[in-house]
């Protein structure tokens, strides 16, 4: 048993677990009646990975999370499960669905496995059913020549009807990597596509793709690092610039296949919605261990930011694209050269966001390396681009401008019921009270000043 407060950082789910080419189910035979076994994993993870890890070390399968179940009447959520051929869960015996009790699965629940049993997708998506495991294992062996390494080489990180995110290890090759996304990913899908034919140096190599299963197939590109360094992080603001400068004069191309519109007119307009927002957000704030900005105060930032976004506008720079999601993940390294990976928050505005949100990666480690980062990239826009005067004047407008982009997004929460979320609530003000102090940056005024 685990200690108390263990066991509350713990999420458990019940298991519902199919053999590859069997409808029956694999349970826990108590004497009386069957059993769904469970698996509790950390909370806060990546639930189909730690799933995956738990199934081999409870049972030592080989096994792929096939879809989570929708939430019903029971507080455990309900997962299924693929094990893979030639694997048997040690201590679980087949039975058949009807043979599971009503205080194990509700009548939804059964409805669905009985669907994926028999390959019924419905709404699902195209992972929603078994056996689309082996049919990815053989799309992949016929696009590269190489067999996959069953015992230990599929390793699962996203799973459900339209989503996967899997690493397979092949026999005599490299390892690849299986991606698809559902709504409202699916754009990542085509971002990914006309990035590959703009700029494959900057992404890892993909090498086929499903257009039904919104899947592709990426050669794997490295590893993201463990600790940060001034040399790979030089090596990243040059990569993200050369790709930034290639799609210059594409915004309308990306912005038609699922980029979002981060340009600083659209910004701008949206700025009262958001500063009507976070007046909403701060006035319900309770807690009094930090105080609360005033509307008289928010007002003044949001007149500030219409400065700030005019007077980037002023200065010409183009629009590129940008990347949104930027942290050690979705940066991967095999020597000194890097890609980028993750576009599902691509958008598109001014480049210098990104380059913010670069600088940010170095938080921690006890050395300012942004002067540094700022030459890299300064040199990269000085060559046939912009003036050091325009770069110096963005350079400085641009932390505040980062953080609306950030707190915007995609700019759909404004019109979702996650805008009453208490945590979002709390999230916003937390980002007000950044661009509370950024507004005061002496730098920024100096460039809105002249």
């Amino acid at each position: 048993m685990l200690p108390h407060d263990v066991a509350l950082e713990q999420n458990e789910y019940r298991l519902v677990l199919v053999k590859s080419g069997s409808h029956a189910i694999w349970a826990e035979n108590t004497g009386e009646m069957w059993r769904l076994p469970r698996i509790a994993i950390p909370r806060c993870t990546r639930p189909a990975e730690k799933l995956q890890q738990a199934m081999e070390r409870a049972w030592l399968l080989c096994c792929v999370v096939v879809d989570f179940l929708p939430a019903g009447k029971c507080s455990t959520p309900c997962v299924v499960a693929e094990i893979l051929p030639s694997h048997f869960p040690h201590g679980l015996t087949a039975t058949g669905i009807d043979e599971i009790p009503a205080e194990e699965m509700t009548s939804e629940e059964r409805q669905v496995v009985e669907d994926i049993l028999s390959g019924e997708t419905g709404t699902r998506g195209p992972f929603s059913r078994i056996g689309w495991i082996t049919e990815a294992m053989e799309w992949l062996h016929a696009a590269v020549g190489y067999k996959v390494v069953l015992a230990g080489g599929i390793r699962q990180y996203n799973a459900g009807g339209n989503f996967a995110l899997v690493r397979f290890a092949t026999e005599a090759g490299p390892a690849y990597w299986l991606k698809a996304t559902g709504d409202p990913n699916t754009h990542e899908f085509h971002i990914t596509e006309k990035l590959a034919e703009l700029c494959p140096e900057s992404l890892p190599r993909r090498i086929a793709a499903r257009v039904d299963w919104n899947a592709w197939l990426m050669e794997d590109a490295g590893q993201p690092l463990d600790s940060w360094n001034l040399s790979a992080l030089e090596q990243t603001v040059l990569c993200m610039a050369g790709l930034q400068k290639k799609s210059i004069g594409l915004s309308h191309e990306f912005l038609t296949v699922g980029a979002f519109d981060q340009r600083l007119g659209n910004l701008r307009a949206h700025l009262p919605k958001l500063f009507e927002y976070l007046d909403e957000a701060m006035a319900k704030q309770t807690s009094v261990k930090v105080q609360r900005i005033e509307k008289r105060r928010l007002w003044q930032m949001a007149d500030t930011l219409q400065d700030a976004c005019s007077r980037m506008e002023d200065l010409g720079i183009p629009d590129t694209l940008i990347h949104n999601d930027i942290n050690s993940g979705n940066i991967l390294f095999r020597g000194t050269h890097c890609v980028f990976t993750d576009w599902c928050e691509v958008g598109v505005g001014n480049p210098f966001l990104t380059f913010q949100h670069l600088c940010l990666l170095q938080f921690g480690n006890g050395v300012d390396w942004s002067p540094r980062l700022r030459e890299a990239y300064k040199r990269c826009w000085l060559e046939d681009h912009l003036s050091a005067s325009q770069i110096e004047q963005a350079l400085a407008l641009m932390p505040l401008l980062a953080i609306l982009s950030y707190f915007y997004g995609r700019g759909t929460w404004l019109r979702s019921p996650r805008r009453y979320e208490p945590r979002f609530e709390m999230y916003a003000r937390s980002l007000a009270r950044h661009m509370d102090r950024a507004s005061q940056d002496c730098q920024l005024m100096e460039v809105l000043c002249h």
